[in-house]
């Protein structure tokens, strides 16, 4: 898989505060520059040209400001999270709101994230990673389109947006060429397990705030 494509600039770039980008100017970091790396964001954040609180994410080099989070998004993050740490024992990990480091100038902040407990955080990458999850609200065309471009490009195997008005899920899987091939969706009350995971399957219908 191609791990490097054109700038992100049709995203909503995170502003810089004048503060902001007169550090990253006296660091030699100009706001324009391309592309940007993680170790650059981590070197923004050190030297106060970028607040670490700030709802950001690293997409083709470009740092991208997230969609806010509505509470019903937030209710189904933490209700999906609960439901699968409960159940996925210590042969799984399951990761809420971080980054996952796909290249070293794309790390997208998914909702959740899944992986084998053999494997080191630090060492995870697309083709490695067993699940990726992304809850929908306001954000779902841009999880539909942009942010699955970005995970099939980086070879994530499974990719699930939790539509949450419309109670379903769209599972994305067998990336081709920078796109799913195979897409699919699961309505409320039937159960989906993941591809690397298949003891640990998942029905939205068994969630309150999707009942």
């Amino acid at each position: 898989m191609s791990a490097q494509a054109e700038p992100a600039d049709d995203w909503p770039r995170y502003r810089f505060s004048p503060e902001e980008a007169e550090r990253l100017r006296a660091s030699g970091m100009a706001e324009e520059a391309r592309p940007f790396t993680l170790d650059d964001v981590f070197e923004m954040m050190r030297i106060g040209a970028l607040d670490p609180d700030a709802k950001v994410e690293l997409i083709d080099g470009a740092v991208i400001e997230m969609a806010p989070e509505g509470m019903p998004h937030v209710r189904a993050k933490m209700q999906l999270a609960m439901s699968l740490m409960s159940r996925a024992g210590d042969a799984v990990r399951v990761v809420i709101d971080s980054t996952l480091r796909l290249s070293s100038t794309s790390a997208p902040d998914p909702d959740l994230y899944l992986y084998g407990a053999e494997l080191a955080l630090d060492s995870l990458d697309g083709a490695s990673v067993g699940l990726v999850i992304e809850v929908s609200g306001t954000s779902l065309a841009r999880d539909m389109s942009k942010k699955a471009e970005i995970y099939a490009r980086h070879g994530v195997r499974d990719y699930w947006v939790v539509d949450v008005a419309a109670r379903k899920i769209i599972i994305h899987r067998d990336p081709r060429d920078g796109a799913y091939s195979s897409l699919f969706t699961a309505l409320a009350d039937e159960a989906v397990a993941p591809l690397a995971f298949p003891d640990l399957p998942l029905r939205l219908s068994d969630l309150p705030v999707i009942r």
